[in-house]
């Protein structure tokens, strides 16, 4: 019994565990994203073998704090560090098995006194006989429920034996079944046909239109039976249409009819049809091609005279409806959904708001002004609840989350854990004290690195730098081509300097607006020796040169062939044939008609191409500008053109006409005259939209920033001067010989400039936008740039290999953030990123990966010094390999500390904004496997099979690849809440895999020449 306690509380069976834990959550990850939440949990998350594995880890780490004396004063911090997650593990216990989460749902001037459980269940029940089961049901977990009745002797079977995930119900006749209408509908804003099949007493309850069944309702159309027959009658003006002539019979509200099969009913600019009418029918299940609300439970029924089986149709966010089952003397009722969870007090909603973005349908906030009531402890009071805000009453806390498309609804998520709540939080704070306190404790491991690696400089004399000359130039534009007649640049810049309303709602400067489209149209900055201003004027005012121009990016060899050009742009002449049809036409339907995650690269490459003509066109017609504010209004604003009913004399015709005047000017080639109008649309903008634009100062900034360019100008300083100094670091490896300091200074001159530069181009975007500037993809990879460069700053004020490894490092990722797939636009946060707990979690977290990067560039950079250690620079290279090392372990501490505080405040974010501090979705799960790999890889010193330099260096570039999914992996391919890409990419640049291959190769390399080195080193002692 001891040599077991001693094996599973040793540090090499920890070392286990972590590895474990983090190859099981991450099959968990890709479970998911294949077959569901329900599917992860049901195989990984919930599993008791799961929460042994956790157990094990909580008992060996238990063990280690009195094995390895954390509670004494000297390691108290370390121990403070390591306690925090005993009680963050039982924090999660309580919230595992004492908490549950739900949904409330209160429509405007009424009230709830019940949640429904997030939790599926499962219900069977004979008389007063009954099992009930919390289950989570998918396509490869079906089979999770099976139960037995005795009805008078006879044994009744219940088991589930399949799972339909976004079911469709199928009538079939049936005499031992009910009236049942297969009804389609089609909504005003023609968003495609909706099917909706209901039973006698059920109502189709949508905003704008009510249908009953002989309902008890009142509703706007009414179906009923009469001998078999199906009938209806409308309260409105209804109209027939026969499908095959198209003829039209009005009828008048009340008038009953006779309900035909395949005629066309139209009401309030709604369609509707009976496609099938059955008088007898009984259901079954079917997989629908589109995303539905229900999923079906196929259950096997036996009663001993006959097997059946009968689909159980229901959600885990929906009431359950009973099936009932005819048995040969009894009746089965069948249930799968949510459960109802009674309330001891009530909300009542008053009423519930909407605000949306300037002139977009982009939500900005919503709110529920609810009273709370409770009768018993004689409470009534009001309360307002949005994103980010919540009630907390009787261990209760009620969030915002979703509302209705009337928008006279609300939907509130409610979470009962206020014990595991508090218990995590009080660990975050343990954890944050500890680390803390860890860098300050003299005694840490950290503070004995930075002792070792001050000692060991004193020793590098030779670790100085050396500059060659040389010159960096920018490129020279490309001069006016093609024909293109000029475009005065004063006039292109004060256009430039206009406001414009984009489709999202944000007024910005059409400098930014006119960047972003030729970006998009062309994937470059500028065209023709034109800036982005110049361009779009000149396609306004001669749309038919442009279109001849092969200015239009193809992203696809594939498809460039099938248009038949040699090169990777187009004109816009060239995708019509002669006859001036869209070649692209069936191509794009076909393309727009598949689901997202199931088109190919060229389907999406004709997506991308269809919009890029698009939005060509649009410019062609200025309608992309819409430059005139409404009166007091924070509407959409007009474009160029448009009839502006609100205005009277000659401000409406200044929009109908004043932009097309503009055109005219610059195709006549009257400057002055087009000045005279853009100094017009100017003061149009300051007198009528003066309350919604933002600062001139805002705007000079954005100007300057959009002009200056920041982090795609500075990133090949970046890859130059740090390439330059880890390669004159190299040379002087072999040339043993010092260099001035001078030298040294200059190249950290350089750098520095550079990183202040990179710091000033946050703090603008942040001012500019108006928030924390990494809530996108392009923004966290410039943020990782930027700690990664901070990180190479601290780390390495005396070490210039690790600066210009950061240097480079920081190159790369901002280079990475400037590829086609990562988009540069300043966007509106959506609501619940309206947090400040989201500013401090993600620049905590993202910080990080800045410290990872250098620690697997770090590793990199030791594992090439270790290919080329010689005899002859033996004592040199073994002293950087120790030095590098050290300040290996260094970043992979503090990055440690971060990433673990930033994950666990994510927590925080998440339980503030929708009430739950953890649940499992792909991007914490994966903070998460990285926190524990890097623990991992933090404690092989402790392992006497593990440690030593090369296999930390090895570790920590492997390692780096957590944290590439957790970024990349997780955005871009998985699915989840946070993902940008939301489980769909173009693929895997080439660069990626090859990248890999050669880093294996070095790798491998390394370990060879390790191997050989240890080997001569012991065979010369």
């Amino acid at each position: 019994m001891k040599k077991i306690y001693a094996f599973i509380t040793s540090m090499s069976f920890m070392a286990f565990l972590l590895l474990a834990l983090a190859f099981s959550m991450a099959i968990a990850t890709f479970v998911e994203s294949s077959y569901g939440t329900p599917a992860a949990r049901s195989l990984i998350y919930n599993t008791h073998w799961f929460e042994v594995l956790w157990a094990l880890f909580a008992l060996n780490l238990l063990n280690n704090l009195f094995k390895y004396r954390l509670f004494t004063r000297r390691r108290f911090t370390i121990g403070l560090f390591h306690v925090s997650f005993l009680v963050m593990l039982l924090g999660g216990a309580v919230t595992r098995w004492l908490s549950y989460e739900g949904t409330m749902h209160i429509r405007e001037n009424d009230s709830s006194d019940y949640i429904l459980s997030s939790d599926s269940y499962f219900f069977a029940g004979i008389g007063e006989q009954s099992e009930e089961e919390n289950v989570r049901f998918s396509e490869i977990t079906p089979k999770q429920f099976s139960a037995g009745f005795d009805v008078n002797g006879q044994n009744v079977k219940v088991k589930t034996v399949g799972f339909i995930s976004h079911a469709e119900r199928k009538a079939i006749p049936s005499e031992s079944g009910e009236a049942v209408i297969d009804f389609v509908f089609a909504t005003p804003d023609r968003q495609g046909m909706q099917s909706f099949t209901f039973r006698r007493g059920e109502v189709l309850d949508y905003p704008g239109l009510t249908v009953g069944f002989e309902s008890k309702e009142e509703t706007m159309v009414r179906f009923f039976m009469q001998d078999d027959e199906l009938f209806l009658v409308s309260n409105v003006l209804l109209g027939e249409t026969t499908m095959a002539s198209q003829e039209t019979v009005e009828y008048a509200a009340g008038d009953t009819i006779p309900a035909k099969k395949m005629f066309l009913y139209n009401l309030n600019d709604f369609r509707f049809l009976v496609r099938d009418f059955f008088p007898k029918a009984t259901f079954t299940a079917v997989k629908s091609a589109q995303e539905t609300n229900e999923h079906a439970v196929m259950v096997e029924v036996s009663d001993g005279v006959r097997q059946q089986t009968v689909p159980v149709f229901g959600h885990s966010n929906l009431a359950a409806d009973t099936v009932r089952v005819p048995l040969a003397n009894a009746t089965l009722k069948l249930a799968y959904g949510a459960r109802p969870i009674p309330l001891s007090f009530r909300l009542y909603l008053k009423d519930f708001e909407l605000e949306r973005y300037p002139g977009s349908e982009s939500p900005s906030s919503f709110a529920s002004d609810v009273v709370l009531i409770d009768e018993d402890e004689g409470v009534e009071r009001d309360v307002r609840i949005f994103m980010n805000n919540t009630l907390l009453y009787k261990g209760y806390k009620f969030f915002q989350s979703s509302y209705d498309r009337d928008e006279k609804g609300t939907v509130l998520s409610v979470n009962y854990d206020l014990w595991g709540t508090w218990i995590s939080y009080f660990s975050y704070l343990l954890l944050a004290l500890g680390f803390i306190f860890s860098l300050l404790n003299k005694n840490s491991y950290f503070r004995y690195l930075a002792r070792r690696l001050k000692e060991s400089s004193g020793k590098a004399a030779a670790v100085l730098l050396l500059v060659s000359g040389f010159s960096l130039a920018t490129s020279a534009q490309d001069g006016v081509g093609a024909g293109i007649p000029a475009v005065d640049a004063q006039l292109a810049e004060r256009f430039g300097e206009l406001w414009v309303q984009t489709v999202d709602g944000r007024i910005k400067p059409v400098n930014t607006l006119s960047g972003e489209i030729v970006r998009k149209v062309s994937r470059k900055s500028n065209l023709y020796g034109m800036s982005s201003d110049e361009v779009v004027i000149s396609m306004m005012s001669h749309p038919e040169l442009w279109q001849t121009l092969p200015f239009v990016k193809v992203g696809n060899k594939e498809l460039a062939a099938e248009l038949g050009i040699s090169g990777k742009t187009i004109s816009i002449q060239q995708l019509f044939d002669a006859q001036g049809n869209y070649r692209l036409t069936e191509q794009v339907r076909a393309a727009f008609n598949k689901p997202v995650a199931f088109r190919n690269k060229l389907e999406k490459e004709y997506i991308y191409l269809d919009e890029r003509v698009s939005i060509c066109f649009m410019v062609f017609r200025g309608s992309l500008f819409n430059l005139f504010p409404r009166e007091n209004s924070e509407n959409t604003w007009y474009e160029p053109g448009a009839t502006a009913r609100e205005y009277s004399g000659g401000d409406s015709i200044f929009i109908k006409s004043g932009v097309n005047l503009m055109i005219q000017s610059v195709k006549e080639g009257n400057t002055s005259d087009a000045l005279e109008v853009v100094d017009a649309i100017d003061k149009f903008q300051k007198k009528y939209g003066a309350d919604l634009i933002p600062s001139q100062v805002k705007k000079d900034a954005e100007l300057v920033y959009n002009k200056v360019n920041p982090f795609e100008r500075i990133y090949p300083y970046y890859l130059l001067f740090g390439f330059l100094l880890l390669f004159v670091l190299f040379v002087n490896i072999f040339r043993q010989k010092p260099l001035p300091v001078l030298l040294k200074r200059s190249f950290y001159f350089f750098i520095i400039l550079l990183f202040v530069v990179h710091t000033g181009g946050i703090i603008i975007r942040w001012y500019i936008s108006g928030r924390a500037p990494w809530s996108n993809g392009f923004e966290s990879v410039v943020y990782v740039a930027w700690a990664a460069m901070l990180a190479g700053i601290v780390f390495g004020r005396k070490y210039p290999m690790v600066v210009g490894t950061a240097a480079f490092l920081a190159g790369i990722s901002l280079f990475v953030a400037h590829l086609n797939w990562m988009n540069p636009e300043i966007t509106p946060l959506v609501p619940v990123l309206k947090s400040y707990w989201l500013t401090i979690h993600v620049s905590i977290i993202t910080a990080s990966y800045g410290f990872f990067g250098l620690s697997a560039f770090l590793g990199i950079l030791t594992l090439i010094l270790i290919v080329i250690r010689r005899s002859s620079n033996e004592n040199k290279v073994s002293l950087f390999v120790d030095q590098l090392t050290t300040i290996n372990e260094m970043s992979v501490t503090v990055g440690l500390y971060f990433l673990t505080i930033g994950t666990f405040l994510g927590g925080v974010w998440a339980n503030e904004s929708w009430g739950r501090y953890w649940g499992w979705d792909p991007k914490e799960t994966w903070a998460l496997i990285s926190v524990v790999i890097y623990s991992f890889v933090a404690h092989m010193r402790l392992i006497p099979s593990l440690k030593g330099i090369f296999n930390y260096n090895l570790a920590s570039i492997i390692s780096f690849a957590s944290i590439l999914m957790t970024y990349f992996g997780v955005n871009y391919f998985l699915s989840g809440l946070h993902s940008y890409g939301k489980g769909v990419t173009d693929g895997v640049h080439p660069a990626v895999p090859v990248s890999f291959a050669l880093i294996a190769g070095l790798m491998i390399w390394a370990y060879l020449k390790d191997a050989k080195y240890e080997k001569e080193k012991e065979q010369r002692t």
